[in-house]
C-alpha cells in the first residue's frame, strides 16, 4: 500500500505521543505496524494496533459511535455478545479482543485496538 492510497497528507497531534518511527498518523487517527514504517508501510507490514481519536464520525456494528456514553457503548458491547470489564481508570476494554473504549466527561473520547 503506498502512501497516497491513505487518501491524506499525515497529521501529527499532541494526544499521540512521541516515538511514532513505526506509524502512520492522521488527524485523529494513529495507525502502527510491526515492520518498519518511515514513509508508508510496505508489502511486509502488518497492522499491529490502532487508536482513533473522536474527532471524526465512527462507526462500530452499523452504529455512529461518536460522543456516545459509556452506558450506550456498554449496551452496544453487549448486544454484539461482547464480554467487557470496566478498568479502575473508567475505561471499557473487552475481555476477547484487545478492544478499549476511553471517556472524557463521560463522552467516548477514543478508541483502541492493538492486536
Amino acid at each position: 500500500m503506498a502512501k497516497q492510497d491513505w487518501g491524506e497528507e499525515r497529521c501529527y497531534e499532541e494526544w499521540m505521543g512521541g516515538n511514532l518511527e513505526n506509524f502512520l498518523y492522521f488527524r485523529g487517527l494513529l495507525v502502527g505496524f510491526r515492520v518498519e514504517c518511515t514513509d508508508h508501510p510496505t508489502e511486509n507490514s502488518q497492522v499491529c494496533m490502532f487508536q482513533v481519536k473522536i474527532v471524526n464520525p465512527i462507526r462500530l456494528f452499523g452504529k455512529e459511535i461518536s460522543r456516545v456514553s459509556k452506558a450506550e457503548i456498554e449496551d452496544l458491547l453487549l448486544s454484539n455478545n461482547l464480554k467487557y470489564r470496566e478498568l479502575p481508570n473508567g475505561t471499557l476494554q473487552c475481555k476477547d479482543r484487545k478492544l478499549q473504549f476511553h471517556f472524557n466527561d463521560g463522552n467516548l473520547d477514543e478508541v483502541y485496538f492493538a492486536g
